[in-house]
């Protein structure tokens, strides 16, 4: 029980020291599925970094951490360029119900997109591309909210 209440806690000061939070949504261009992404965004320039949750990625759950390099800083429209690690966390079996799957999928992750910079909303496009066992690209939209 105290392992939970020490991961509890991370989560928390993660949270609290995060830059803002991640929400997106993305399509697997190679079978077709959708997927929703929630996570934290650390601001950084010309680096910054984000943890996120995939829910539906390859049927399942995914955890990932990515490192973005931003080349222009704070512009209207920014691109960017990163690099990640993407890790199965559980599958949803057909027959219902989720089963714990850690680490049977590991995928390094390359992403290009383009971001607007709207105050405290940041919304962006982007294209990933995940290499492991069965390679896929994803084409996803989202949106961070800066506090």
């Amino acid at each position: 029980m105290k392992r939970y209440g020490i991961g509890l806690l991370l989560l928390l000061a993660s949270a609290w020291a995060a830059g803002g939070l991640d929400l997106a949504v993305g399509r697997n261009m190679a079978l077709g599925g959708y997927s929703g992404a929630l996570g934290f965004y650390l601001e950084g320039q010309p680096l910054a970094a984000r943890g996120r949750l995939l829910f539906g990625e390859r049927g399942g759950l995914m955890g990932g951490l990515d490192l973005l390099y931003r080349p222009w800083g704070r512009r209207l429209l920014e691109p960017y360029a990163g690099a990640g690690a993407a890790t199965m966390i559980a599958r949803l079996p057909s027959e219902g119900g989720f089963v714990m799957d850690v680490g049977s999928e590991s995928y390094a992750v390359v992403t290009l997109g383009l971001a607007f910079n709207l105050g405290q909303a940041r919304p962006y496009a982007e294209f990933s591309y995940n290499y492991g066992a069965a390679p896929y690209a994803r084409a996803g939209l989202g949106m961070v909210w800066r506090w």
